[in-house]
């Protein structure tokens, strides 16, 4: 086995080894990734990484925050995913991880069209007061939408016209705006109460200073399942 997978549900790294000493690794080089399953309509799914499969079944919704260990300061690595009950490829991927860079790698699409999509995450620091954010759109039955914080008006717009399947670029709000509402939309050009599609008030839990990734998506593996803002907090370089 050439590689071993740091790999992790709640950020406590377990080592995935073929070696029978435990001894840590001398200057090992590594690259991290955040693993996340959003193909509505399958339950839960399995991911092997460059060869090593995670025991664990990803169910919809969920994550797996980890480490891959590399034997160059930039290397491919080859991702899959394949669908638990069935045992079926819903996609393969060779991505290439650089040294000390941490990404996102994202199952999403559809059923019958499912594909990887990969990011490397932004870890600098927001500004005093922000919260930084970098949304998804995986609610397979909506269009467009755009997301406002802290109001409707048009300058409390951060994310206009956001495609199916598609990342914004990452950007910052002020805490205060984040905290009391979050509102996302039909894309249009103007506000229109008609357009809802999701109110999320009273977003105690965010942290100013912080780093998410927010997804747009069923609240389960139902695709008429209610919208529901997923927040996964990403690393930031202190």
């Amino acid at each position: 086995m050439k590689k071993l997978i740091i790999i992790s549900l709640l950020f406590s790294f377990v080592v995935l080894s073929c070696k029978k000493e435990p001894d840590p690794e001398p200057e090992v080089i590594r690259a991290f990734v955040y693993l996340y399953h959003f193909v509505p309509g399958i339950e839960s799914v399995i991911w092997t990484v460059d060869g090593v499969q995670i025991p664990e079944n990803m169910d919809y919704a969920e994550y797996i925050a980890g480490g891959v260990i590399l034997d160059a300061s930039t290397e491919e690595i080859e991702f899959v995913v394949k669908h638990s009950a069935s045992g079926e490829i819903l996609a393969s991927q060779l991505l290439q991880l650089v040294e000390g860079k941490s990404y996102t790698v994202i199952i999403a699409g559809t059923v019958d069209e499912p594909v990887l999509l990969f990011n490397e995450i932004d870890t600098s620091m927001p500004l005093s007061g922000r919260i930084k954010f970098q949304f998804f759109h995986a609610a397979v039955i909506q269009d467009s939408i755009d997301i406002y914080m802290g109001g409707t008006t048009p300058d409390k717009r951060v994310v206009t016209d956001l495609g199916f399947n598609k990342l914004s670029d990452p950007f910052q709000v002020n805490d205060y705006d984040a905290r009391p509402d979050i509102t996302v939309t039909k894309h249009s050009e103007e506000y229109n109460q008609e357009n809802v599609l999701l109110n999320s008030q009273y977003n105690a839990t965010l942290v100013t200073g912080a780093n998410y990734l927010t997804v747009v998506a069923p609240f389960t593996s139902d695709t008429s399942s209610e919208l529901t803002l997923w927040m996964f907090a990403l690393p930031l370089e202190y």
